[in-house]
């Protein structure tokens, strides 16, 4: 059972260095302050200019996981912090989740000096049903969201987390309505003297250990797009996400539900299986003439690959990765980020990476016609961020493609 603690061990692997702004949070101080100085001494990175995650703060008696400051210049704004997640913290049973959320609302009754107030069921800014309860006073406003599902042994529990804000209006930032005008969407693309078009400022999401780059990729998308709150923890329920990832028809079904909800379009551009029908019969001829293992829908396509003859199969002429290119073009001219499917592993990459050959999500940002290579990033952090590859290598590693544009 979680007691006050939380099961701190359990969901940080360390307590001892928690490092408490519950007198910033209560007095308000906390968002008129520098967050470098509140958070001095707490190991802090900086994903994005917009935001910074730390782990192991403490309000009071509660200790929370991952937190995710969302910054305005130096100061911050509003911040999420983790009580609970499936991907940090494994699976817990439904009196363990419940017992958590009682005794986080004990705490905060302790800490704000007033009571739980029960928010009823919106689901305005959220993809997913939650059980919401917000402490608000003079200096602030938290709320304790809570996302599970089934009863008994189908029970699954996603997150229990807490938004924290001096205001309201600070905290409700981010919602489905609060998407990006075109025009902001057109000051994103960016041309640089050698010919490179990429978008800048798509917002990092860290996906850290998770094997959630499915829904830090999306996550990343919709707070592009000004929706930071379609978040990797909301994303990696509806795509059914687990320690071994995401599936593509997970995320195909997921993301039909929540555009149709926030105002976005998704669209198919590669789809999984119609990509690898693509490749096996190129692939397979080459592998014959080189006397090397062929593939087949039914064998680890990707896995086991010759490199080289993957490249020759799907970019082996100058036409097929023009049209190609061509087809990144067509939608990052439109300010949409590409979700880009891979096996990584098979070509040498200029920043190691932190898995070896293995599917993986990542997004394409940019491209250079001339010079023929594509701008990517990866939800690992800030050295992911912006990253350069030849399309043919690209097109060589590429699982499946697709986009969510607004509407």
């Amino acid at each position: 059972m979680f007691r006050r603690t939380l099961h701190l061990f359990l969901i940080l692997g360390f307590s001892a260095m928690a490092q408490d702004i519950s007198a910033g949070i209560t007095s308000g101080n906390f968002w008129k302050t520098p967050v470098e100085s509140s958070l001095q001494g707490a190991m802090v990175s900086r994903p994005d200019p917009e935001h910074l995650r730390t782990s192991g703060l403490s309000l009071g008696s509660l200790t929370t996981g991952e937190a995710i400051v969302t910054m305005e210049g130096e100061n911050p704004v509003s911040m999420q912090a983790m009580l609970y997640n499936k991907g940090d913290n494994g699976s817990v049973n439904e009196e363990d989740f419940n017992n958590t959320i009682a005794e986080a609302q004990d705490a905060l009754n302790e800490l704000t000096g007033t009571k739980a107030k029960f928010r009823s069921a919106s689901n305005r800014d959220s993809a997913v049903k939650l059980k919401t309860w917000e402490w608000k006073w003079e200096n602030g406003i938290i709320r304790l969201e809570a996302n599970s599902s089934g009863k008994k042994k189908k029970f699954q529990g996603e997150f229990i987390r807490l938004h924290m804000a001096a205001t309201a209006k600070q905290l409700s930032k981010g919602g489905a309505n609060d998407n990006i005008s075109r025009g902001e969407l057109r000051n994103a693309i960016t041309t640089e003297d050698d010919g490179t078009v990429w978008l800048k400022g798509v917002p990092m999401v860290d996906q850290g250990e998770k094997g959630y780059c499915m829904p830090a990729t999306l996550a990343r998308i919709f707070a592009f797009y000004g929706m930071d709150k379609v978040d990797q923890h909301t994303l990696a329920d509806l795509c059914n996400s687990g320690e071994g990832g995401t599936t593509s028809r997970g995320m195909e079904l997921a993301m039909e539900k929540v555009c149709k909800k926030f105002h976005t379009k998704f669209i198919v551009l590669e789809d999984y299986t119609a990509t690898l029908k693509s490749v096996i019969e190129p692939y397979n001829k080459l592998a014959k003439k080189a006397d090397k293992p062929t593939m087949s829908l039914y064998s680890d396509v990707y896995g086991t690959a010759d490199a080289a003859l993957l490249r020759k199969a799907r970019a082996g002429k100058a036409n097929q990765v023009n049209k190609w290119l061509k087809d990144i073009k067509k939608s990052i001219d439109s300010g949409s980020p590409v979700v880009w499917l891979v096996m990584v592993g098979i070509y040498q990459e200029e920043i190691p990476l932190p898995q070896s050959r293995g599917g993986h999500a990542r997004l394409i940002i940019g491209y250079n016609l001339k010079k023929k290579t594509i701008i990517y990033t990866d939800s690992w952090g800030a050295m992911h961020a912006r990253k350069t590859m030849p399309a043919a290598d690209a097109m060589g590693m590429t699982m499946g493609r697709y986009i969510i544009k607004l509407r």
